[in-house]
């Protein structure tokens, strides 16, 4: 009589479990009857296999028999696809044909690995707040949010900064074929590409910068995913001497924002399709409100006043600017040395009137030279955000709560939001392919110009 086939370590999976909003994206496609793009981005990156794996650890029966078992695994297998992906760009271990300095793959291979993970039959009782929370930790885990670590000393300068996940992915769903799909962020083409990246310092000083990356969503803001992961580096003898966000905004530019707003509804849906549709500064979930518990007070009911409506950049920006980190850069718009140009963006918009929609802009355009032939209006103390210089979405969202935190923790650090330019732009006729020179060229040259841009901060960041 044959033996009995060891299924210890098959995947327990359970497909009928529907995948997220964002996790229906896996199947979608370039163009009609292609291969799904996630297929083909994870195959190409060498990535392909970080699910499969994943799942089958997950299914290791005699080793992960409890809760805190799988929430040890989860935490070690998304820090591991976080280093891979850091690896890949920065060139340590490359896999696949796609060029080493894509972005995308850590995006794709997260899903396939939370798909996995919402799936998981566990041979153990899950109640579902642990299943959420084996979720929330794989989140953090796989952004570089739970790795992160400086050296100790006064011998280095500590310089922390954050990127985005991709995002106007287009509808989910095999239906649609869209090329928005292989949109990446260029801000997470450098959190990956600086991480761990060191500066000698005209000072003797060693500059070492740690990076971690945001999702395009607004429920991890909400339950505080970014001032949980930055505050510990805000204080205390080894703190950063400078905290920075950066996201994608306009064409051929980069966007020093001088003004972050606590606004943040707009009719712009996230990557998991919540739109939060134009209100009341007051209304439900129309301000942000960062977390009690590192506030050191509740935000709730609604004070216009508490936390403040406008924060101000710290960020050295007249040195930034004065850097010419474009003057060896090409610039893919134009082909030509000098890269792109560095804008202090002060421009904000507020309600005229905190209790109607009517609104007024202010510093618009903003000045296109440095300094200004005039100073910059501030806003009112009395004044409701309707806007940053960045808008009112996710990007001043993460400039808006990242300056908070520093005003509540570490005044003293530089601290304040970069907006870089858009990245995906391919040639004509290349809407079948996965990458091609021209997109390279600006992904390559925004990141080279950005890591000018950074290296200017680390120099003249105080402390």
């Amino acid at each position: 009589m044959a033996a009995a086939a060891d299924t210890s370590a098959q995947p327990c999976l359970n497909n009928a479990v529907m995948p997220s909003y964002e996790e229906q994206r896996l199947v979608n496609v370039l163009v009609a009857g292609g291969t799904p793009f996630a297929e083909q981005i994870l195959a190409a990156s060498g990535f392909a296999q970080f699910a499969p794996q994943f799942a089958q650890r997950l299914s290791d029966s005699g080793k992960v028999t409890s809760f805190d078992a799988a929430n040890a695994l989860v935490k070690a297998s998304g820090i591991a696809l976080w280093q891979a992906a850091v690896d890949r760009v920065q060139g340590v271990h490359v896999t696949g044909d796609l060029p080493h300095s894509d972005d995308r793959m850590l995006y794709w291979a997260r899903l396939k690995m939370t798909l996995a993970l919402r799936q998981w039959q566990p041979a153990f009782a899950l109640r579902d707040p642990q299943r959420e929370q084996l979720q929330w930790t794989l989140e953090r885990a796989s952004r570089g949010q739970l790795s992160m670590q400086f050296p100790s000393g006064p011998g280095f300068k500590r310089i922390i900064l954050s990127g985005f996940d991709p995002f106007t992915l287009g509808t989910p769903g095999a239906a649609h074929p869209d090329t928005h799909i292989r949109i990446g962020n260029p801000s997470g083409a450098i959190a990956l590409a600086l991480n761990g990246r060191r500066f000698n310092l005209p000072d003797g000083r060693i500059s070492v910068i740690q990076t971690y990356l945001l999702p395009v969503s607004y429920g991890p803001f909400r339950k505080g995913m970014q001032e949980h992961t930055l505050a510990r580096f805000f204080t205390g003898p080894d703190h950063v001497q400078a905290s920075l966000t950066l996201s994608q905004g306009g064409k051929g530019v980069f966007w020093i924002e001088n003004w972050h707003g606590r606004y943040h509804a707009t009719n712009f849906p996230d990557n998991e399709g919540v739109t939060l549709s134009a209100r009341l500064p007051s209304a439900p979930d129309a301000d942000i409100y960062p977390p009690a518990d590192v506030l050191g007070y509740d935000p709730l009911p609604w004070n216009p006043r508490k936390p403040a409506q406008f924060i101000e950049t710290t960020l050295p920006v007249a040195a930034m600017i004065n850097a010419r980190s474009g003057a060896q850069v090409i610039n893919a718009s134009t082909g030509q040395k000098g890269g792109y140009p560095v804008i202090w963006h002060t421009n904000f918009t507020v309600f005229a009137d905190c209790n109607a929609l009517g609104t007024q802009d202010f510093n618009t355009p903003p000045p296109a030279s440095y300094p200004p032939p005039t100073a910059p209006v501030a806003p009112l103390a009395n004044a409701c955000a309707h806007s940053g210089g960045g808008g009112n979405y996710l990007s001043n969202e993460s400039g808006y709560r990242n300056t908070l935190l520093r005003d509540t923790l570490a005044p003293t650090i530089a601290a304040g939001h970069l907006h870089v330019p858009v990245m995906t732009v391919f040639a004509p006729g290349d809407d079948d392919k996965l990458t091609d020179a021209m997109f390279e060229s600006y992904r390559d040259s925004i990141v080279e110009q950005a890591t000018g841009l950074i290296e200017a901060v680390t120099r003249a960041a105080g402390g």
